[in-house]
């Protein structure tokens, strides 16, 4: 049996792709307890989350049915718990004082999933955990950055956003338990800070001498 906050699952969900084998949701047991939620869509956009009271004996693959993600998409009023045996799902809605349970049946998927932790760590070594300065900037598509803000609004409102030297953009939630690394187009130099924005800045001295 798995159970783990199916908000995780609902925003991994908007970064699987459409073809074999990113069309998944991978959960997988973590080191140190809880479980892993991850996905990708090709390598484009990578979402990597952990639910440190989540249950899993083994790696599993779902396919983001359409009632998996309604039921599981996460809400700011109550908690959600997704729970899966087998193909039967139950995604259980705490509120204060009640709760409501939905029942429905989730796909499997039985082709793997891309190897993601080698990914990472790739990153890790070269960035090491704590990377304080970036050298340059990136260009990255508007369009998954705009999917990583959707994705992790389903969370508590705060994003936190970084970057690696000619590498991934990384937004994450505020505590840290949803990461979204948007891959960037080309690495580009810092940009200087626009003219214009320095005349804006100075605007107010001119006002003040005149």
């Amino acid at each position: 049996m798995i159970r783990l906050n199916s908000s995780l699952v609902s925003i991994a969900a908007e970064f699987c792709g459409k073809y074999s084998p990113y069309q998944a949701i991978e959960i997988s047991p973590a080191a140190g307890g809880g479980v892993y939620v991850t996905s990708t869509d090709g390598g484009r956009v990578v979402c990597l989350a952990h639910d440190p009271a989540g249950i899993c004996p083994e790696v599993t693959r779902l396919l983001p049915d359409s009632d998996l993600l309604r039921y599981s998409r996460g809400i700011k009023t109550a908690d959600r718990e997704l729970t899966v045996n087998g193909n039967n799902a139950v995604v259980t809605t705490f509120r204060k004082t009640t709760s409501e349970k939905k029942e429905f049946t989730v796909t499997h998927s039985i082709s793997d999933s891309p190897p993601l932790a080698q990914a990472v760590k790739a990153c890790i070594d070269k960035w090491s955990p704590t990377p304080t300065t970036t050298s340059t900037a990136g260009r990255y598509e508007s369009a998954y950055v705009e999917r990583a803000l959707k994705g992790l609004g389903q969370g508590d409102g705060s994003v936190v956003m970084s970057a690696f030297d000619g590498g991934p953009m990384r937004l994450q939630t505020d505590r840290g338990n949803v990461v979204i690394l948007v891959m960037p187009q080309t690495a580009e130099p810092i940009p200087p800070i626009p003219d214009w924005l320095i005349n804006f800045a100075k605007a107010n001295e001119l006002v003040a001498t005149a």
